[in-house]
């Protein structure tokens, strides 16, 4: 190492930086930013499929689980950005899930699949999620060509900072990219100055980056020079360096990083006596460095060390005496692994199928989805993984190619993602917005859709207006002085039916309302970095035709005995129990269902039912075993905490319910089929049977309804299936097919969950996991799995 001039020590150093800046970056920030991931299935398709994903909704302030958002819109954007359909996840506890056809209606060879939300609008930054998918065809594109000397490539030359400065060394990035914006390795590279002299080399990895540490003396302008395989040699000049100022250069060791400022001599007296300031930050936390110049030292070094260091991405902003930013690096700190903490075993392998665990060696529960292709699947290439979506993106402005690649095992991956940051040069997050454009509630943050029905005909007092559906799991009663009536936070399901009716005493009649929708869609445009010429790559497949549109459902099948109904005569009633059909029953007393048992002589305390016909005083009290049978029993005066015990038991739908009342308090009788009451045939205790009516019963009560099917809403989930492919072991199959996916996997701590996978007449297969821990901790792994 060369010799240190002057070394500053991180936690020296740290001090409050100017309450300005402190106020300006604090208010930026204050509002939490969403982001969300999805984890798809796979990313190329057949027609037939669907697209099946999971979504992750992570809120940034925290890297965890968003708990509280619940509205997620899935686009889809065609080859030209232009919208081709929307869908709205319901997001619950920050996990939703859904699936998207790939029908008649996809005719483009490939397609954009966009999340996002309505509150990510309120910010500068971008933090959607966005992934190509292709729609594989048989008809070659008689477009497509090879690379060649006609090809467009982008070179790049980015100085480490921002800028050259002229007797310094100088580090320098490299970028070369092809016209489908692909990093390009390069034969060969070479360094020239204006005496046409060699001076250095090159070679860029297969990411298209490489740097060089390269002395620029006095207004000199430099030529890198390319070579590619194919023979084309291109070139790029560097800018005109600076003649006074300062620049960075970075170096990453095991356990520290060393951040150089340097300057020149020239700029030694005009910097002499000022403060300047290293702000460190990650949108979360931020720490402060002052040092001042002098003039002498041309090299001031900053001692990083990683565990003093946020984890993940630290912006590194150097601000002048004027509080003005003048340097910025992105540098990333090495996280832990936790994907070890997951295993995927195999056991009991049949004929057709074989058993899978996921086993979770963690201290916390974790929340995971995977998709279980063939070993020599094409069909797996997303760009990101849930690390580089939350760990990654959020802070580069720049699109990242094959982002998941730096969280994966490879071997030089913390030096190429330094090459990545190094390229990018500015985060994402401008100073001009962080100083005068702070983030304005434009829009709202969603947790549902609202509904306004609106009743034409005027209601007396005496009516009401019912709306039920058995898809929504919905009854509601509005009284007649609500008009219009508004549903807030509702989560109707898309192509639901509900039905209306208007309540007369116990009957319905027809009831048309006019309905309005809020919050269940949003206007989305497509970044224009994603719409890439693919000319020179598409994938081709043979002997397919379309999927039939029959399905094999590969769910793991359990057998149980049918379920019984629920029975609405319990043992022992006929003779033992009075009993009351609700239908057109009239209650004096009120019109929920414990109005009516009180009408019956029950007495009600607020938390249970006394028996009938006995008074509290110098009465025993009674404790029963789950069957009814006596435990014990004393009196008042002997055991006053007897007042607990339940003295009558209560059920709702065969369901006990003794000690959970409250369900029942706002229960009106008019959705009750049943009661039975009395004494428990061979026990001494009382009891009370409830049986309510079903969405469907309740709709035909009597009634005439007017039913509307609800265009808008949220993705109705539904289980995976697998289409009729047409081979298990043809190429395309191999290549392109799915064998299985499960999606919403929550294992607790030390636990494990086992599932059915179909084997597909495959030997084995490769399953992709991601996922995140209850504590933020991000999961990406795939493992092969052996089907023998």
């Amino acid at each position: 190492m060369k010799k240190i001039t002057k070394l500053i020590a991180l936690l020296i150093s740290i001090q409050c930086i100017s309450q300005d800046i402190d106020n300006l970056y604090s208010n930026y920030f204050q509002n939490t930013r969403e982001i969300p991931y999805l984890h798809l299935n796979k990313t190329s398709f057949l027609k037939g499929e669907e697209v099946w994903f999971q979504s992750y909704l992570i809120e940034q302030n925290s890297n965890k689980l968003h708990p509280t958002s619940s509205n997620l819109y899935v686009s889809v954007f065609d080859e030209s950005g232009q919208q081709k359909e929307q869908h709205l996840i319901q997001i619950k506890n920050g996990i939703g899930y859904g699936s998207i056809p790939i029908d008649s209606t996809f005719t483009q060879n490939n397609y954009y699949i966009k999340a996002s939300t309505n509150w990510m609008k309120n910010f500068s930054e971008d933090n959607s999620f966005t992934q190509r998918i292709s729609i594989l065809s048989d008809q070659k594109n008689t477009s497509a060509k090879t690379s060649s000397q006609d090809d467009f490539y982008e070179f790049k030359l980015m100085p480490e900072g921002g800028h050259l400065l002229q007797n310094t060394v100088n580090n320098i990035a490299i970028l070369i990219k092809n016209q489908n914006n692909e990093g390009v390795k390069i034969k060969s590279g070479k360094i020239i100055d204006s005496n046409s002299k060699n001076i250095g080399s090159f070679n860029t990895n297969t990411l298209g980056f490489a740097n060089v540490n390269l002395p620029i003396k006095n207004n000199e302008i430099y030529t890198f020079e390319a070579t590619l395989y194919n023979g084309t040699t291109i070139k790029q000049k560097t800018n005109i360096p600076k003649q006074i100022g300062v620049t960075l250069n970075t170096k990453i060791y095991d356990d520290y990083f060393l951040l150089n400022i340097l300057t020149n001599k020239t700029s030694l007296n005009v910097l002499n006596g000022k403060k300047y300031r290293v702000f460190i930050h990650n949108t979360r936390s931020y720490k402060s460095i002052f040092f001042d110049f002098n003039n002498i030292d041309k090299n001031y070094v900053l001692l990083l060390k990683k565990q003093e260091l946020f984890k993940g991405v630290n912006i590194i902003t150097l601000f002048n005496e004027k509080n003005q930013p003048v340097l910025e690096r992105l540098i990333f700190n090495d996280l832990e692994d936790s994907s070890s903490n997951i295993k995927v075993t195999t056991s009991k392998i049949n004929y057709d199928s074989i058993q899978a665990t996921v086993i979770n060696y963690s201290k916390e529960k974790i929340f995971l989805s995977s998709s279980f292709l063939p070993s020599s699947t094409k069909a797996y290439e997303p760009n990101n993984n849930i690390k580089s979506q939350i760990l990654l993106k959020p802070y580069v402005k720049g699109f990242i190619e094959n982002a998941n690649y730096y969280f994966n095992a490879s071997k030089n991956k913390s030096k190429d993602l330094d090459l990545l940051l190094l390229t990018q040069g500015w985060s994402k997050y401008s100073w001009n917005n962080i100083f005068n454009n702070p983030p304005k509630d434009n829009f709202n943050f969603e947790n549902g859709i609202d509904l306004t029905l609106t009743i034409k005909e005027k209601l007396s007092p005496k009516r009401a207006v019912m709306m039920f559906s058995k898809e929504n799991n919905l009854i509601k009663e509005f009284k007649s002085n609500q008009n219009p009536i508004v549903l807030k936070n509702t989560f109707i399901k898309k192509n639901s039916s509900v039905d209306f009716g208007l309540k007369i005493n116990d009957k319905l009649l027809e009831i048309l309302p006019y309905i309005t929708y809020s919050n269940y869609s949003i206007k989305e445009t497509l970044n224009k970095k994603h719409l890439i010429n693919y000319n020179n790559f598409e994938l081709e497949v043979s002997n397919f035709k379309d999927l039939s549109k029959d399905v094999t459902v590969l769910d793991e099948v359990i057998l149980e005995a049918p379920k019984k109904k629920i029975n609405s005569e319990p043992y022992g009633a006929i003779t033992m129990l009075n009993s009351v059909k609700m239908k057109n029953m009239i209650i004096p007393s009120g019109e929920t269902i414990i109005d009516f048992l009180q009408f019956k002589g029950f007495k009600y305390t607020g938390f249970k039912f006394l028996p009938k016909g006995i008074s509290q005083r110098g009465r025993k009290f009674t404790k029963y075993d789950s069957e009814g049978d006596i435990i014990e029993s004393s009196s008042m005066s002997e055991k006053k905490d007897e007042l607990l015990s339940p003295e009558v038991r209560v059920f709702l739908d065969n369901n006990e319910i003794t000690f959970a009342l409250w369900i029942i308090e706002s229960m009106y009788t008019n959705t009750v089929k049943e009661v039975f009451y009395g004494r428990d045939p061979g026990k001494i205790a009382q009891v009370i049977y409830i049986y309510s009516l079903s969405p469907q019963e309740y709709a035909s009560k009597n009634s005439l309804y007017s039913t509307v099917k609800i265009p808008i809403g949220f993705n109705q989930e539904k289980e995976y299936y697998s289409p009729k492919y047409p081979s298990y072991t043809n190429s395309t199959y191999k290549e392109f097919g799915a064998i299985f996916w499960k999606p919403n996997i929550i294992l607790e701590p030390n636990k494990a969950i086992t599932f059915s996978v179909p084997k597909n007449y495959q030997k084995d297969a490769i399953i992709f996991i991601e996922g995140i821990s209850e504590s933020g901790q991000l999961i990406s792994k795939n493992q092969l799995l052996s089907f023998k």
